[in-house]
């Protein structure tokens, strides 16, 4: 009797042993488990707060696909800790379980060893988690009462939406420098079409070329860089479309854009200097339709704002008037030279004028002959002569090349005080000589019209609202923007303004409407 519950105890003593080793062996892989997490929870936590350290003072959108990949993996960490975490919580109650039924054992009940082998059987021991497989289930079409933002999600399109408007400012200025170089051409144009002189006409058309090489430099770095912001921009947001499901709204704005870049070549062809330039602000216009849009579900309480500000966006003010083109023919321009005394040479070996088939090109005729004279004395030391056979056989001398009417009428003063009894002005366009040409020695040129923003300085971080809502209500389609001056201040600019006086309207009822604030007018482009 004594030996059978002297076996009984030490059975017992065994399976309690058993159940104790098995139940530190899971706890030990348990812990194990936790703190490998922990550990790459960690790591990547570090890697995530330095990306987006170094996102906001260097925006990019490799950096943004870092972000957002750290993310996935912290929220993947989180639910395999989770996971672990109720693995244990099955176990240890599993196992108080059945450590009430070993402390009372029934008659005919199976023994605690042979319980605990058939629990070890039934329950698989838990796998490690490897980080790098894991992968977020893809969810269905999200209504917007469905969608979850997370704070990671407003915090990267916040940086996305603030990153680009430095390089819209810096398109913004590169616009207003072509302004500027516009009125260089402008003016270039008009001193031409006014110059009295040779001299003066040859500056004119040297200041045309330089004024319209940097317009076209200008151009291209406006069209350069308008390009890389609309294909970052874009893919950032349509990023942002697909990882919250949004799939109308990402192909919908990308059809809007394929239209734009389809149809405005043909709405803008021949009423702008530069297509390009004319169509940034419609794309901008539209990509600030997308941003509004994604606001709603994102960042619902500054999306009306947004959504206002695109609306009202001002897509004229980068439509300038087609460049016009000085009518210069492709020839050296001579004025005429008068020398007592020259040496004479014979009529017959005088160069034939060469006309340019594109182009006007002036001179004046101071005689025709059926049979020339014998040699160039009769036109008493002029130069340079010219000959040209026409039509009714007979051959007509010229004197000069001009490329104006204007620039050849102190010469025609010239040769009259020189004796000859009647100079003549005859006129070659497009290698068509017209001798009913038109003297624009008379002609108005329309003086090109300056551009006019207006500039607010005193205002601290924002514009008070009660100015935001003056200036919409007296220039509704005027963009409002601000940059830092030299001195680090902020300078608020309305406009572009084609009316000087609506900009000095403007001005002045925001300076009457809040004393504090000072509103000045600017001018943009040169009369």
């Amino acid at each position: 009797m004594v030996g059978i519950r002297f076996l009984y105890i030490t059975l017992t003593l065994c399976c309690l042993s058993l159940h104790l080793s098995a139940q530190t062996t899971a706890d030990g892989f348990a812990q194990r488990q936790m703190r490998q997490l922990a550990l790459r929870q960690e790591v990547v936590e570090q890697r995530l707060s330095a990306a987006r350290e170094e996102y906001t003072t260097r925006p990019c959108d490799s950096l943004g696909r870092v972000i957002h990949e750290l993310e996935k993996q912290t929220v993947a960490i989180d639910e395999a800790i989770e996971r672990v975490r109720q693995q244990e919580a099955e176990r240890l109650e599993a196992a108080e379980a059945a450590t009430e039924q070993t402390e009372e054992p029934s008659e005919g009940a199976t023994s605690p060893v042979e319980e605990k082998k058939d629990e070890a059987a039934s329950e698989p021991e838990p796998t490690p988690v490897d980080e790098s497989e894991i992968k977020i289930e893809e969810q269905p079409q999200p209504t917007q009462q469905e969608l979850v933002i997370s704070d990671n999600l407003k915090s990267l399109f916040n940086t996305s939406r603030r990153r680009y408007a430095l390089t819209q400012r810096e398109i913004k200025a590169l616009i207003e420098e072509y302004a500027v170089a516009y009125g260089k051409i402008a003016s270039a144009l008009e001193g031409y079409e006014e110059a009295t002189s040779l001299q003066t006409l040859e500056g004119c058309y040297a200041d045309y070329l330089a004024a319209a090489e940097e317009a076209g430099r200008i151009a291209d770095q406006v069209a350069d860089r308008s390009d890389k912001l609309f294909a970052s921009k874009v893919m950032s947001y349509s990023g942002f479309a697909d990882s919250l499901g949004l799939d109308t709204l990402r192909t919908r704005h990308t059809a809007l854009n394929d239209e734009i870049e389809r149809s405005m070549n043909e709405k803008l062809a021949g009423r702008c200097s530069d297509i390009d330039l004319a169509m940034y602000p419609h794309r901008l216009r539209n990509t600030l339709l997308f941003e509004a849009e994604l606001a709603q579900y994102i960042e619902p309480e500054i999306a009306d704002s947004l959504m206002v500000v695109a609306q009202n966006y001002d897509c004229t003010y980068t439509l300038f008037a087609p460049i016009g083109i000085p009518k210069r023919a492709d020839v050296k321009f001579a004025p005429i030279k008068i020398k007592k005394g020259g040496k004479e040479k014979s009529v017959a070996s005088l160069p034939t004028l060469k006309v340019p088939s594109k182009g006007e090109l002036y001179s004046i005729t101071v005689a025709n002959y059926a049979s020339l004279p014998p040699s160039t004395k009769v036109f008493r030391g002029a130069t340079p002569l010219y000959r040209e056979r026409r039509e009714d056989g007979r051959t007509y001398i010229y004197l000069g090349l001009y490329p104006t009417a204007r620039s050849a009428q102190d010469d025609i003063a010239l040769l009259r005080k020189a004796g000859f009894k009647q100079p003549t002005l005859v006129m070659w366009r497009d290698g068509i000589r017209r001798d009913d040409f038109v003297d624009r020695h008379n002609a108005t040129t329309k003086p090109k019209a300056a551009m006019f923003r207006v500039e607010i300085t005193g205002a601290e971080g924002a514009l008070p609202q009660d100015v935001v809502s003056l200036i919409r209500e007296k220039a509704p389609r005027k963009e409002i923007s601000k940059y830092s001056a030299a001195d680090g201040s902020t300078v608020f600019t309305i406009g572009i303004f084609t009316k000087e006086s609506e900009a000095k309207a403007l001005a002045t009822a925001i300076s009457k409407s809040s004393p504090n604030l000072t509103a000045t007018l600017a001018q943009v482009g040169k009369k």
